[in-house]
């Protein structure tokens, strides 16, 4: 039985020009173009047959290679994360940095800046005093 070809109607589907260049997929080129482009959906669909070959290649690993690749050098991880946590103070060295008074500190206006008001101090104001000036 012979192949039946489509019926061809002038002007049905437009002809295209091929697309010879596109946007990687997720690139400040990709965001950029135009969100109805034809470019732009070719970039979605390359990006989603990637992502199915990849798939398709992490099946026939073995588990070994599988957990290779996926998590790569766990122990330089492992090791990077332990490092981070060791830096991190823990509670009961705050809590005792907390419970350490100081001296409060001296209050100093700065030049070029408005009056400052003192706390506790019934509505003073610190301001900058230029010596210079006060000499003359």
């Amino acid at each position: 039985m012979p192949q039946q070809q489509p019926a061809r109607v002038p002007g049905a589907w437009p002809v295209l020009p091929p697309i010879t260049s596109w946007p990687e997929y997720g690139t400040p080129e990709f965001y950029a173009a135009d969100p109805l482009g034809r470019e732009k959906r070719f970039s979605v669909f390359v990006a989603a047959e990637q992502w199915r070959l990849q798939g398709v290649a992490l099946d026939e690993l073995d588990d070994v290679d599988w957990y290779v690749h996926t998590f790569g050098d766990a122990r330089r991880l492992a090791s990077q994360i332990i490092a981070a946590t060791n830096r991190i103070r823990g509670f009961k060295e705050i809590r005792e940095a907390r419970q350490v008074r100081h001296a409060p500190r001296e209050l100093e206006a700065t030049p070029g800046w408005p009056p400052i008001r003192i706390p506790g101090g019934g509505g003073r104001y610190l301001t900058y005093a230029d010596e210079r000036g006060m000499a003359a």
